[in-house]
């Protein structure tokens, strides 16, 4: 049988356990921006999958290592707006690729060159190469409007 402090034990064990689930089930949604909506202007002909890296770290972008989110869209259905969920409050940037070869990898031809058609969150207009994170990135909690995202085809 269980003596009184094991039950004490289980029953402040159970509290903490009823307290970290409705933070979880009811605050952790509501700290999340849903309101950021993404288009693309691209050309439909490729039969491939958009992917989307959000980028908050100036130095996770320039290494292009660990984004803060990818998402992969199927190219045929980026006529209707992307939802992305953000925590608010914070400056992200937006490089989008078609990936065309589905290594899901952004590729690059031997000499530093992409392969692949391209584009960045407040389309910037500049070479790949000299593109800085200065350039792309933005408030999420100011933007209001529906982010539109040029996808360059030039460089191709």
């Amino acid at each position: 049988m269980l003596d009184f402090k094991v039950m004490h034990k289980l029953k402040n064990m159970l509290k903490i356990i009823l307290i970290f689930y409705i933070f979880q089930s009811f605050l952790i949604n509501k700290i999340y921006a849903d309101h950021l909506k993404v288009i693309f202007n691209v050309n439909k002909s490729y039969q491939a999958e958009i992917i989307i890296e959000g980028y908050d770290r100036k130095y996770l972008f320039e290494s292009r290592n660990a984004p803060l989110f990818i998402m992969n869209k199927k190219l045929d259905d980026t006529d209707k707006p992307i939802n992305i969920k953000s925590i608010p409050h914070i400056y992200i940037g937006l490089f989008a690729f078609i990936d065309i070869n589905g290594d899901k990898k952004f590729s690059l031809d031997f000499k530093g060159n992409p392969s692949e058609p391209y584009g960045f969150s407040l389309n910037p207009k500049k070479n790949y190469q000299d593109i800085r994170y200065e350039d792309l990135v933005f408030d999420t909690s100011v933007t209001k409007e529906i982010l539109e995202i040029n996808i360059n085809l030039d460089d191709n």
